[in-house]
Protein backbone atom coordinates (compact mmCIF):
# COMPACT_ATOMS: atom_id res chain seq x y z
CA UNK A 1 0.00 0.00 0.00
CA UNK A 2 1.07 3.95 -0.82
CA UNK A 3 0.98 6.08 1.99
CA UNK A 4 -0.76 9.12 0.85
CA UNK A 5 -2.03 12.26 2.10
CA UNK A 6 -4.82 14.80 1.68
CA UNK A 7 -3.78 18.38 1.36
CA UNK A 8 -6.66 20.81 3.03
CA UNK A 9 -9.07 19.69 5.63
CA UNK A 10 -11.86 21.28 5.16
CA UNK A 11 -15.17 19.78 3.34
CA UNK A 12 -13.86 18.86 0.06
CA UNK A 13 -10.71 17.15 1.63
CA UNK A 14 -13.06 15.23 3.93
CA UNK A 15 -14.93 14.30 0.52
CA UNK A 16 -11.78 13.11 -0.90
CA UNK A 17 -11.19 10.80 1.87
CA UNK A 18 -14.28 9.27 1.32
CA UNK A 19 -13.28 8.86 -2.37
CA UNK A 20 -10.31 7.07 -1.06
CA UNK A 21 -12.38 5.07 1.26
CA UNK A 22 -14.32 3.70 -2.07
CA UNK A 23 -11.26 2.68 -3.97
CA UNK A 24 -11.48 -0.44 -0.97
CA UNK A 25 -8.99 -2.22 1.66
CA UNK A 26 -5.33 -2.57 0.71
CA UNK A 27 -5.35 0.29 -2.29
CA UNK A 28 -3.90 3.33 0.39
CA UNK A 29 -2.44 4.03 4.17
CA UNK A 30 -4.22 7.31 4.44
CA UNK A 31 -1.92 8.69 6.88
CA UNK A 32 -3.85 11.93 7.72
CA UNK A 33 -4.38 15.97 6.26
CA UNK A 34 -1.77 18.45 6.17
CA UNK A 35 -3.26 21.77 6.58
CA UNK A 36 -1.64 25.16 7.00
CA UNK A 37 -4.68 26.61 8.63
CA UNK A 38 -5.29 23.68 11.32
CA UNK A 39 -2.46 22.64 14.18
CA UNK A 40 -1.32 19.47 13.92
CA UNK A 41 -3.85 17.07 15.96
CA UNK A 42 -6.78 18.31 14.66
CA UNK A 43 -9.46 15.83 13.99
CA UNK A 44 -10.71 15.71 10.65
CA UNK A 45 -13.45 13.38 9.34
CA UNK A 46 -12.56 10.36 11.57
CA UNK A 47 -9.06 11.37 10.88
CA UNK A 48 -6.30 14.10 12.06
CA UNK A 49 -4.17 17.03 10.63
CA UNK A 50 -0.87 15.97 10.91
CA UNK A 51 0.64 19.38 10.22
CA UNK A 52 1.26 21.87 7.76
CA UNK A 53 3.62 22.49 4.35
CA UNK A 54 6.91 22.05 6.54
CA UNK A 55 5.15 18.37 7.43
CA UNK A 56 6.00 17.28 3.91
CA UNK A 57 9.73 18.16 4.06
CA UNK A 58 10.19 15.95 6.67
CA UNK A 59 8.39 12.36 5.81
CA UNK A 60 9.48 9.60 3.43
CA UNK A 61 7.99 9.04 0.05
CA UNK A 62 4.66 10.10 0.09
CA UNK A 63 1.35 10.31 -2.08
CA UNK A 64 -0.74 13.54 -2.27
CA UNK A 65 -4.00 14.26 -3.13
CA UNK A 66 -5.22 18.05 -3.27
CA UNK A 67 -8.12 18.48 -1.29
CA UNK A 68 -9.02 22.08 -2.29
CA UNK A 69 -10.92 23.52 -5.12
CA UNK A 70 -9.67 26.71 -5.66
CA UNK A 71 -7.55 26.57 -9.00
CA UNK A 72 -5.31 29.34 -8.40
CA UNK A 73 -4.29 27.74 -4.70
CA UNK A 74 -3.68 24.25 -6.53
CA UNK A 75 -1.50 25.77 -8.88
CA UNK A 76 0.82 27.66 -6.07
CA UNK A 77 1.19 24.71 -3.97
CA UNK A 78 1.82 22.36 -7.21
CA UNK A 79 4.96 24.80 -8.02
CA UNK A 80 6.15 24.27 -4.13
CA UNK A 81 5.17 20.65 -3.80
CA UNK A 82 6.59 19.27 -7.15
CA UNK A 83 10.27 20.37 -6.35
CA UNK A 84 10.11 17.79 -3.64
CA UNK A 85 11.41 14.54 -5.72
CA UNK A 86 9.73 12.20 -2.47
CA UNK A 87 6.14 14.24 -3.34
CA UNK A 88 3.96 12.08 -5.90
CA UNK A 89 0.46 13.27 -7.14
CA UNK A 90 -1.70 10.16 -8.31
CA UNK A 91 -4.90 9.84 -9.77
CA UNK A 92 -8.17 8.96 -7.92
CA UNK A 93 -10.85 7.98 -9.56
CA UNK A 94 -14.22 6.67 -8.22
CA UNK A 95 -15.46 3.16 -8.82
CA UNK A 96 -18.84 4.72 -9.72
CA UNK A 97 -17.11 7.08 -12.17
CA UNK A 98 -16.81 6.27 -16.02
CA UNK A 99 -13.31 7.06 -17.60
CA UNK A 100 -13.52 6.04 -21.76
CA UNK A 101 -10.36 3.99 -21.73
CA UNK A 102 -9.06 6.71 -24.78
CA UNK A 103 -9.23 9.84 -21.73
CA UNK A 104 -5.66 10.79 -21.03
CA UNK A 105 -5.54 11.79 -17.23
CA UNK A 106 -2.67 13.78 -15.96
CA UNK A 107 -1.29 13.16 -12.99
CA UNK A 108 -2.81 14.19 -9.89
CA UNK A 109 -6.46 14.35 -12.10
CA UNK A 110 -9.15 13.49 -9.50
CA UNK A 111 -12.39 12.11 -10.55
CA UNK A 112 -15.88 11.56 -8.51
CA UNK A 113 -18.84 9.14 -7.91
CA UNK A 114 -21.04 9.85 -11.37
CA UNK A 115 -18.55 11.34 -13.36
CA UNK A 116 -18.46 10.93 -16.68
CA UNK A 117 -14.78 11.10 -19.16
CA UNK A 118 -15.41 10.71 -22.63
CA UNK A 119 -13.82 9.70 -25.58
CA UNK A 120 -10.31 11.40 -26.20
CA UNK A 121 -10.87 14.25 -23.46
CA UNK A 122 -8.10 15.44 -21.50
CA UNK A 123 -7.77 16.10 -18.17
CA UNK A 124 -4.75 18.34 -17.26
CA UNK A 125 -2.21 18.43 -13.92
CA UNK A 126 -4.19 18.17 -10.55
CA UNK A 127 -7.54 19.08 -11.98
CA UNK A 128 -10.46 18.25 -10.27
CA UNK A 129 -14.24 16.52 -11.30
CA UNK A 130 -17.02 16.65 -8.43
CA UNK A 131 -19.79 14.81 -7.91
CA UNK A 132 -21.68 13.92 -11.30
CA UNK A 133 -19.83 16.23 -13.74
CA UNK A 134 -19.27 15.33 -17.42
CA UNK A 135 -17.06 16.09 -20.01
CA UNK A 136 -17.25 15.20 -23.60
CA UNK A 137 -15.18 14.23 -26.46
CA UNK A 138 -12.31 15.13 -26.94
CA UNK A 139 -12.81 18.26 -24.74
CA UNK A 140 -9.41 19.61 -22.34
CA UNK A 141 -9.46 20.84 -19.18
CA UNK A 142 -6.45 22.62 -18.70
CA UNK A 143 -3.87 22.29 -15.42
CA UNK A 144 -5.53 22.89 -11.95
CA UNK A 145 -8.99 23.77 -13.42
CA UNK A 146 -12.32 22.35 -11.09
CA UNK A 147 -15.87 21.34 -12.33
CA UNK A 148 -18.27 21.15 -9.39
CA UNK A 149 -21.24 18.97 -9.19
CA UNK A 150 -23.33 18.58 -11.98
CA UNK A 151 -21.34 20.77 -14.81
CA UNK A 152 -21.70 19.54 -17.95
CA UNK A 153 -19.00 20.11 -20.81
CA UNK A 154 -19.76 19.53 -23.86
CA UNK A 155 -17.83 17.54 -26.63
CA UNK A 156 -14.76 19.46 -28.33
CA UNK A 157 -14.50 22.25 -25.49
CA UNK A 158 -11.13 23.64 -24.57
CA UNK A 159 -10.88 25.30 -20.92
CA UNK A 160 -7.40 27.02 -20.43
CA UNK A 161 -5.36 26.63 -17.13
CA UNK A 162 -6.98 27.27 -13.97
CA UNK A 163 -10.65 27.42 -14.82
CA UNK A 164 -13.35 27.21 -12.29
CA UNK A 165 -16.82 25.67 -13.95
CA UNK A 166 -19.53 26.08 -11.61
CA UNK A 167 -22.32 23.59 -10.12
CA UNK A 168 -24.52 22.73 -12.50
CA UNK A 169 -23.12 24.58 -15.34
CA UNK A 170 -23.59 23.94 -19.08
CA UNK A 171 -20.76 24.84 -21.84
CA UNK A 172 -21.80 24.40 -25.58
CA UNK A 173 -19.74 21.94 -27.96
CA UNK A 174 -16.49 23.69 -30.15
CA UNK A 175 -15.98 26.45 -27.41
CA UNK A 176 -13.06 27.79 -25.92
CA UNK A 177 -12.84 29.13 -22.77
CA UNK A 178 -9.59 31.44 -21.60
CA UNK A 179 -6.88 30.64 -18.96
CA UNK A 180 -7.90 31.96 -14.95
CA UNK A 181 -11.68 32.02 -15.93
CA UNK A 182 -14.74 31.41 -13.79
CA UNK A 183 -18.32 30.34 -15.01
CA UNK A 184 -20.49 30.81 -12.47
CA UNK A 185 -23.10 28.06 -10.72
CA UNK A 186 -26.02 27.21 -13.08
CA UNK A 187 -24.60 29.19 -15.92
CA UNK A 188 -25.01 28.19 -20.14
CA UNK A 189 -22.21 29.21 -22.17
CA UNK A 190 -23.01 30.01 -25.57
CA UNK A 191 -19.79 31.93 -26.45
CA UNK A 192 -15.81 31.45 -26.01
CA UNK A 193 -15.12 32.76 -22.58
CA UNK A 194 -12.15 35.41 -22.37
CA UNK A 195 -9.12 34.57 -19.84
CA UNK A 196 -9.58 36.07 -16.17
CA UNK A 197 -13.25 36.68 -16.81
CA UNK A 198 -16.49 35.70 -14.75
CA UNK A 199 -19.35 35.09 -16.24
CA UNK A 200 -22.50 34.01 -15.35
CA UNK A 201 -26.32 33.13 -16.60
CA UNK A 202 -28.43 31.62 -19.62
CA UNK A 203 -26.51 32.74 -21.90
CA UNK A 204 -23.26 33.90 -19.94
CA UNK A 205 -22.21 37.01 -20.11
CA UNK A 206 -19.31 38.83 -18.68
CA UNK A 207 -19.54 40.09 -15.17
CA UNK A 208 -16.56 40.45 -13.53
CA UNK A 209 -13.07 40.91 -15.62
CA UNK A 210 -9.46 39.80 -13.84
CA UNK A 211 -10.67 38.71 -10.54
CA UNK A 212 -7.88 36.29 -10.42
CA UNK A 213 -4.78 36.75 -11.14
CA UNK A 214 -2.79 33.72 -12.45
CA UNK A 215 -0.60 31.63 -10.89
Amino acid sequence: MRDVVIYGGGGLGREILALLRAQGPGCWNFLGFIDDGKPAGTPVGGAAVLGGLSWLTRSGPVAVIMGMADPAAKAALYGELSQNPKVTFPVLVHPLAHVDPSARLAEGAVISAYCSVSVDAVLGLCSFFNVGAQIGHDSALGDFGSVMPHADISGSVTIGPRCLIGAGAKILQCLEIGPDATVGIGSVVLNAVPGGCTVMGYPARVVERERRKTA
